[in-house]
């Protein structure tokens, strides 16, 4: 059932809520008991009309400026959040692992000055200084991910699972050269998160988006993957992708966060592009 907490600014809505929010703000008709149950809730008043805080919610997320994905996994599990911003106005979910993805989902609305703040918060972004004996490696993408996304299946199998990968980097990482094993093993041994964001401000996935995808290594530090590049898609990977890792601080994830921000001039150009 819809929530709205005015105090913290949080509005709780499942998918068909938020759609049949976004109808009546249209005009166009809604289900009488959706419609009645979105009145109980104080998401919309008799005449129909939504509050003033879901009227900012439905129109910020339905029609972004920027959107933002933000993609981790860990031991409990993967988590999905999206943070939507038009104008000056910023809503973003913040889901718990294991949430079920057709269940409620909290709206938390913030100010566009929090906007990198919220994006490191949702990473689990922490300081971490460069450990000295770190070097930057290349290894098989496909082998990355076979490790990681076995390495994800759920808490109970994280740790032994961490323990199965790097003892087994002969059979994942046997064309490699011993530097990069080596370094493969102490990243693995340590990682306790990975994270992938997106950015995006226009239609064109080549030039109207960047992302980052980063591991969390603990006392092993941040680890970024420098190539290939992010956004990565599924056609861009072949059998034969190299992937780079290059350890970093803290600092260097924040500053590699405000890069992903689109500039003034850079939305400018998408919208005349696509008024044109």
């Amino acid at each position: 059932m819809a929530r709205l907490d005015l105090v913290r600014r949080r509005v709780a809505l499942s998918d068909a809520e938020l759609e049949t929010l976004r109808l009546a703000d249209n005009g166009e008709t809604v289900d009488p008991a959706a419609r009645q149950a979105l009145v109980d809730a104080g998401a919309l008043d008799a005449e129909g009309r939504l509050a003033p805080l879901v009227v900012d919610l439905v129109r910020t997320v339905t029609a972004p400026m920027i959107l933002a994905t933000v993609e981790t996994g860990g031991p409990q599990g993967p988590a999905f959040a999206q943070v939507a911003v038009h104008e000056e106005r910023v809503w973003y979910t913040d889901p718990w692992p294991q949430d079920d993805p057709a269940g409620t989902v909290v709206y938390h609305q913030d100010e566009l000055p929090q906007l990198l703040w919220t994006l490191a918060r949702l990473v689990g972004l922490r300081r971490r200084e460069v450990p000295q004996a770190a070097r930057e490696f290349t290894v098989p993408l496909r082998a990355i991910d076979a490790v990681v996304q076995t390495m994800a299946l759920s808490e109970d199998a994280w740790e032994p699972i961490r323990v199965v990968a790097t003892a087994g980097l002969e059979r994942f990482f046997g064309e490699v050269d011993e530097q990069a094993r080596l370094m493969v093993m102490a990243t693995l041994t340590h990682l306790e998160s990975t994270a992938r964001v997106t950015l995006t401000w226009g239609p064109d996935a080549g030039t109207d988006a960047r992302g980052v995808a980063l591991w969390d290594c603990g006392s092993g530090g941040y680890w970024v993957r420098t190539s290939p590049a992010e956004p990565l898609r599924a056609e861009d990977v072949t059998p034969d992708t190299l992937a780079t890792f290059r350890p970093v601080s803290g600092a260097d994830v924040w500053a590699a966060l405000a890069a992903l921000l689109p500039s003034g001039a850079e939305l400018r150009e998408t919208v005349a592009r696509v008024q044109a």
